[in-house]
């Protein structure tokens, strides 16, 4: 696999047609995939824009919604709470490890309306089923570093242990 560095682009000296230069590259990066507030200004200063033009054109893509830090955090907090199965501990260090901004992940509301489906107890049941429902020191410990609370951890177990008695006494029943 090779890796390609990100080619320098040639900047005018003029300031606005730098500044319409940076836009149209600042276009093309978010219409690839969308970016942070942080990444777009790295992917722009990779590219070898200076400072002024490459503030003027964040704070233009900001203002129009291009970029959007709230709306990429809880998109990606929802992909790691129903992906990997991450509790909300975990994600909030995936999120810091992203570069959103301090200001948007410390505003992140769990109960907001695009988060407030999210059941945290139940990610961390389906985690639980996997491990086999043990109730041990290691499961316990892994959950945990999952970034789940304990107070999921009881309420994962506690339905867990419901569905399995529900099991047997239903397997009771017909046998």
């Amino acid at each position: 696999m090779t890796f390609r560095k990100k080619k320098k682009v040639r900047i005018p000296d003029d300031p606005e047609e730098a500044y319409r230069k940076a836009l149209k590259t600042a276009m093309n990066i978010v219409g690839y995939k969308d970016n942070t507030e942080f990444t777009l200004r790295e992917k722009l200063s990779e590219r070898g824009y200076y400072g002024e033009t490459v503030d003027a054109v964040a704070e233009f893509m900001k203002s129009k919604g291009y970029v959007d830090d709230r709306r990429m955090l809880v998109r990606t907090a929802r992909s790691l709470a129903l992906g990997k199965l991450y509790g909300k501990a975990r994600i909030k260090n995936e999120l810091a490890m992203k570069h959103f901004d301090r200001e948007v992940l410390a505003a992140l509301d769990w109960d907001c309306e695009e988060l407030s489906d999210i059941d945290f107890a139940m990610i961390c049941g389906k985690l639980l089923e996997k491990r086999g429902g043990v109730r041990d020191e290691k499961t316990y410990a892994f959950l945990r570093r999952y970034g789940h609370t304990p107070s999921d951890i009881r309420a994962a177990y506690a339905a867990y242990e419901a569905d399995e008695t529900e099991e047997r006494d239903e397997e009771n029943r017909k046998g």
